[in-house]
């Protein structure tokens, strides 16, 4: 199996200090985002008290909402420096969650069938840079579930998407403890595959700046390619569903 570039990971450790920054409200983010998780694991015929594994958890935008909700989340990440982020904001919170460094194409340390639930959500499926690897992540997360689980993917909808070279994507000016915090994100094309670039700048009060820029590559790969991958995982079900997240979210059961 190859590996995922050690930019990717490298990529998480170095925004995951600055990642709530990225929200004009993270916690107002939290709390829509587990709401509507919650909400759409119930139509699934999960319920709170499940154990649920969040195998993209990043800084934990859906893990401490769906723990908030109740729900038994184990959170996994690539990044080392994304999943001690999340350690820190469950303690401060005081929110019972089990965050660790996992891969999401083996889910190595979680038992098989062992989750009433999977999700991996904002678009980190396409970092993994092939079918193939897609396909051993759904696998992967096929075999984390008990029979009749469910799995949960949210990604961009890169069809409908125009390539343009480069394209520049600005969040708002953000204000911290005094600073002011500009991001702007940009991507370069390259095939089916594009490279991303996060220029992130803080403006101290003195008026001294910083910039850092920080790289990573996405696989521009079609929702409905990504079904297809589903199914050939074994999953069964699997649809698109709209108007859920902020991003089109797929959702497939595993057979029971």
């Amino acid at each position: 199996m190859s590996h995922l570039p050690s930019t990717a990971a490298e990529f998480y450790d170095k925004l995951a200090p600055f990642y709530h920054l990225l929200y004009g409200d993270w916690d107002g983010a939290i709390n829509r985002q587990g709401k509507a998780l919650r909400r759409l694991l119930g139509e699934c015929g999960v319920s709170a008290g499940e154990p649920v594994l969040d195998a993209a958890c990043g800084i934990g935008t859906q893990t401490i909402g769906l723990a908030v909700s109740g729900y038994a989340v184990t959170a996994s990440d690539i990044s080392q420096g994304a999943v001690e982020r999340l350690r820190s904001e469950l303690a401060t919170r005081g929110i019972p969650a089990i965050a660790r460094v996992d891969d999401l194409r083996t889910l190595s340390q979680t038992q098989s069938c062992s989750m009433s639930a999977v999700l991996a959500c904002d678009n980190s499926v396409p970092h993994l840079l092939s079918d193939e690897e897609i396909q051993n992540a759904f696998a992967s997360c096929y075999r984390c579930l008990r029979p009749g689980g469910v799995a949960i993917f949210s990604v961009r909808d890169y069809a409908t998407m125009p390539r343009v070279n480069p394209d520049v994507r600005p969040y708002g000016m953000r204000y911290e403890a005094g600073h002011r915090f500009l991001a702007v994100q940009v991507w370069e094309w390259d095939g089916d595959q594009y490279d991303l670039r996060i220029y992130l700048t803080s403006e101290a009060p003195d008026g001294a700046c910083t910039t850092q820029v920080l790289r990573s590559r996405y696989y521009a790969v079609p929702i409905d390619r990504l079904l297809v991958l589903l199914e050939q995982a074994g999953f069964v079900d699997a649809y698109r569903l709209d108007d859920v997240l902020f991003q089109p979210v797929l959702i497939a059961r595993r057979t029971v």
